[in-house]
């Protein structure tokens, strides 16, 4: 029987989903947890298991910071827990999202790193002047399908096996990319020398990966808020209510 489940994802399972009583903009703010945690996914999936649930997913994240949670609070966990009592969730987010270690010598932070939004001109005047030049040189050299979906594949393989390691039941599902039959929907395979690589990551999609992805999951009944990008309570409900049919075995 498990006792506690940890999620993990980013605005599709942190929710992004500001208390209009509040005069903030941030959704991540401390003062809106009690808002924003109680109208999503996992808190309506423990309600409907009556199970305990631990969301620490972060609106906006990558799936690098991600990875480096669900280790940490895993770690956490088993203090408190034996592993056949936990069970994971994990919502990944965009491919493309990449963190970088920021240290100008006065601040230190992860900064996560959205290509799609610097490649908008007004989007990357809002940077420092060394910063900007590194962003277009990441653009221009670095910021490929080959290496966004490389860190993909491995991201999950990694979390897979850490996991498994530690004997803990888990389920991934892909929040907004399209999901098909063999994982995410992506054109590109990879280079050659990560062939073998790419098939176990196909292998492992067939038993740990929910078969939809959350937005193709609410995109028949459009189940989303005010900005088109981001699923209202109603589309929250419907995907717990998904969830909780596959996960009846761990009451």
């Amino acid at each position: 029987m498990k006792k506690i489940i940890l999620c993990e994802g980013d605005s599709w399972t942190a929710g992004d989903i500001i208390d209009p009583d509040l005069d903030i903009t941030y959704v991540n703010a401390k003062e809106n947890n009690s808002y924003r945690l109680t109208k999503v996914w996992p808190h309506k999936l423990g309600k409907l298991l009556d199970i305990e649930v631990w969301n620490t997913a972060v609106a906006g994240c990558s799936n690098d910071a991600i990875v480096r949670r669900i280790v940490e609070n895993t770690f956490k966990l088993l203090d408190d827990y034996k592993p056949e009592e936990i069970f994971v969730i994990v919502g990944w987010s965009s491919p493309e999202r990449k963190d970088f270690y920021f240290d100008d010598g006065n601040d230190n932070y992860w900064q996560t790193f959205y290509p799609y939004e610097i490649t908008d001109p007004q989007q990357l005047s809002q940077k420092p002047k060394d910063q900007q030049e590194f962003f277009k040189s990441y653009i221009k050299y670095y910021w490929n399908k080959e290496e966004y979906f490389s860190r993909y594949i491995h991201n999950n393989l990694y979390l897979h096996y850490f996991l498994k390691s530690n004997n803990i039941d888990h389920l991934f599902f892909d929040a907004f990319y399209q999901t098909l039959e063999l994982g995410i929907n992506h054109e590109l395979e990879m280079r050659k020398d990560g062939i073998k690589t790419e098939n176990k990551f196909i292998e492992i999609t067939k038993d740990i990966y929910k078969d939809i992805s959350f937005k193709n999951f609410i995109l028949e009944g459009k189940h989303f808020c005010k900005d088109n990008l981001h699923p209202n309570e109603k589309g929250h409900q419907l995907w717990a209510e998904e969830l909780s049919k596959d996960l009846q075995w761990i009451k």
